[in-house]
């Protein structure tokens, strides 16, 4: 669940129209054919760049388990990391159903998508589970 809900912005918008149809877009380069990361910065030539959506399916290059300690109760164990998605780009994500304590490096992952809030301007996100 996401910490806080997610709103879209100009740079934003055309991934989040994405994630709503559950669908993770990355953006290819036409003059290259390179897939690149959404966050890629387009502003200076946006006609070279189109969206296309990922595999979803993904390897985690590094993780990283932070303890969330609270106050009556068990610490709160959340496993996140970074993925390589099968098209080349890197993602930092959560990676959910993870076991805290397992050995993730090269482990297959797969996209899933949830609301970050409850609001109706509260964006679809991405975070990944262990595939199946």
């Amino acid at each position: 669940m996401a910490l806080m809900p997610v709103r879209r912005d100009l740079q934003t918008a055309l991934f989040f129209d994405g994630t709503s149809r559950g669908e993770f877009l990355l953006l290819r380069d036409v003059v290259t054919g390179e897939l690149l990361d959404p966050r890629t910065d387009t502003s200076w030539d946006r006609e070279r760049f189109e969206p296309v959506p990922a595999s979803g399916r993904a390897t985690v290059v590094s993780w990283s388990v932070p303890h969330v300690r609270v106050p009556g109760s068990d610490d709160i164990r959340t496993v996140v990391g970074i993925v390589e998605l099968d098209e080349g780009p890197w993602w930092w994500t959560e990676i959910r159903g993870a076991d805290p304590d397992a050995d993730l490096l090269g482990a297959r992952v797969v996209v899933a998508f949830e609301s970050s809030g409850p609001g109706e301007s509260d964006e679809t996100i991405p975070y990944f589970t262990l595939e199946r």
